[in-house]
């Protein structure tokens, strides 16, 4: 695993952990879940 920061708006990060919170997953895992789906969207 690899650990990194990101500077956003507060209040983009705000709704993003309300939005984490809805779908039931960590800050994280949410991340990770819209990268591996990007990616396997890019490899069609």
């Amino acid at each position: 695993m690899s650990r990194t920061s990101v500077t956003i708006p507060e209040s983009l990060f705000e709704w993003f952990k309300e939005y984490c919170n809805k779908q039931k997953r960590s800050v994280s895992a949410q991340i990770s879940f819209m990268i591996e789906q990007l990616k396997e969207s890019e490899e069609k």
